[in-house]
């Protein structure tokens, strides 16, 4: 019965060390420009993928790429929206 115990509080910690390693992470748009594409909430992105794209002076540009992989939580703005560099658009829950 010690072993079982020890087990479950073993497994126990090893959860809840593993939700704390996952974070929400919001990133900016590093251009100025009108939003003409975003990674809808639920996809799995990549480190490097392209999360905005925004329509600038030269035509368009990606505005904000993943740092790390996870799953898009929450988009900000939408197509046809114009932002401003530094402004959030995207939240990823990195893991």
């Amino acid at each position: 019965m010690k072993w079982l115990r020890t087990l479950m509080v073993s497994a126990a910690l090893c959860m809840s060390a593993a939700a704390a390693f996952a974070a929400d992470v919001s990133y900016p748009s590093v251009l100025g420009g009108t939003v003409v594409s975003i990674t809808p909430a639920g996809t799995a992105v990549k480190q490097g993928d392209v999360l905005l794209t925004v329509d600038s002076l030269a035509g368009p540009m990606p505005a904000a790429r993943a740092a790390s992989d996870g799953i898009v939580k929450q988009v900000l703005v939408a197509p046809g929206t114009a932002v401003k560099r530094g402004t959030a658009v995207i939240i990823v829950e990195e893991k």
